[in-house]
Parts: C-alpha cells; structure tokens; sequence
C-alpha cells in the first residue's frame, strides 16, 4: 500500500523546497526538505492527519497543500 504524498508534493512546491524520500511506511513517509537558500530540514508527514512535522513545529495541510495551521513544539520555545 503506498501512502498519498499529493498535498505533500504540493506544499513542497509552494514552499519552493526540493524534497527527498529516505523512509515509506504505511503509516508514514520521513525524509529531507532543502530550502531555497541550502538549508536542510528533517520532516516526517502524516497523511492520515496531513501534518508535517519539522524541527521545532508541526504544520498541518490541506489536500492542496495549503497550510492551515502551525503548531510550536513546545518543548523547544521553552
């Protein structure tokens, strides 16, 4: 069974991050995001809740890539 990364794919595109895949899972797909400037990010993205989570927040989408709310690890503004 392969997981529908479609709102990922355009959440990327928008965000105009280059993206690479290095686990799949039913569940889940986690890999690295480069940023525009080079930077590299970790994520992790739940399709069951269309949440992508990186370093220090979770971002949740819409089947369109649209974000729709942000939410701030806590444990990282402390």
């Amino acid at each position: 069974m392969r997981i529908d990364v479609k709102a990922l794919t355009h959440w990327v595109i928008y965000k105009g991050y280059r993206v690479r895949f290095t686990q799949r899972s039913a569940a889940a797909v986690a890999g690295i995001l480069t940023t525009p400037d080079g930077g590299e990010l970790a994520f992790t993205y739940d399709p069951a809740t269309c949440t992508v989570r990186v370093p220090g927040e979770s971002i949740r989408i819409n089947d369109f890539g649209w974000e729709l709310e942000h939410l701030r690890d806590e444990t990282i503004a402390k």
